[in-house]
């Protein structure tokens, strides 16, 4: 089913929104200005979403951030909540898929040892997306953040995800 239209504020009507990716490439890069640097973007988020389905059996993302609104202004982000369908399975993971699942996240505040270095935030893809995890049954904590327009007070939509 492909994304609803922009709404005349440019963002997508509220609520969420299944979607794939071919119908996050039509409405987030083809419909879009800047359809270079969202091309970036879009590969990005392709490639996180891929190695994230390798390492979460079954599950959700919602997709926000910058990429989502179509501005005039060049995105700088995306934005992605995983809401895995078992918490359990990332219990279970272990070495290097466990530690590959937290090179996913975002992090604030990390302290690395070598070398030494203190580090506002870490993020993946090269600081092109923020990726966060959701506990199953959490995500009416998330959808506020998630519905927060490019204005005070607006309200939009966002894209959902599922592998």
């Amino acid at each position: 089913m492909p994304l609803p239209y922009w709404t005349p504020d440019n963002v997508l009507p509220p609520g969420r929104h299944p979607a794939d990716l071919s119908d996050l490439y039509e409405r987030f890069v083809w419909d879009a200005p800047h359809r270079n640097e969202r091309e970036v973007l879009f590969s990005a988020l392709s490639g996180y979403l891929g190695v994230v389905g390798g390492l979460i059996p079954s599950g959700r993302a919602w997709i926000a951030g910058e990429i989502t609104v179509r501005s005039e202004n060049v995105p700088r982000d995306v934005d992605v909540l995983l809401i895995p369908d078992d918490w359990g399975s990332l219990k279970r993971l272990t070495g290097p898929a466990r530690e590959a699942l937290y090179g996913m996240l975002t992090l604030n505040g990390v302290i690395a040892e070598q070398p030494a270095m203190y580090l506002d935030r870490v993020r993946p893809m090269s600081g092109l997306l923020d990726g966060f995890l959701c506990r199953p049954g959490d995500e009416d904590a998330w959808e506020p953040t998630w519905a927060r327009g490019p204005r005070h007070g607006m309200f939009k939509g966002f894209a959902e995800v599922t592998w």
